[in-house]
């Protein structure tokens, strides 16, 4: 199982750290239990929460776009790093609560972490159908 390590202030998503570690266990129960060809869940996952300027610097050095995201993952085999901002998140969110937007986003950084992408419309949907299962999970 992973090693969650969580810094920066996440408390301004209302969310407890057993509650982001619960999010993280979950994508893992999920991934496992349906063989989704994964190499290994042994992995160091480090979640930073970080403001709008730091992402954007990331999003424009990693990615070449000059904007701040939501989330962005990094893998490097048996550690990773999403960083996420909360800020954007709760720019985003639609319906839901903040907790909700956020919880939603963590678990779509963790799915990347682990090899899911959503390069293509069929991609993007069996990422997403992976994701709202995983959410609607933590709430039975």
């Amino acid at each position: 199982m992973a090693s969650i390590n969580v810094v920066g202030d996440f408390q301004k998503s209302g969310l407890t750290k057993k509650q982001l570690e619960e999010a993280i266990e979950a994508v893992f129960f999920e991934l496992k239990s349906k063989n989704l060809k994964v190499k290994s869940f042994d992995k160091v996952i480090n979640i930073a929460f970080v403001d709008p300027e730091d992402i954007q610097k990331k999003n424009l050095e990693y990615r070449k776009i000059d904007k701040p995201t939501d989330v962005l993952s990094f893998d490097y085999g048996d550690e990773g790093d999403i960083l996420l901002c909360i800020d954007i998140i709760d720019s985003y969110r639609e319906a839901d609560s903040l907790k909700d937007s956020v919880i939603k986003t963590i678990i779509h950084g963790v799915l990347h972490l682990f090899g899911k992408t959503h390069e293509n419309e069929k991609e993007h949907a069996i990422m997403e159908k992976i994701a709202n299962k995983i959410f609607e999970g933590l709430y039975k």
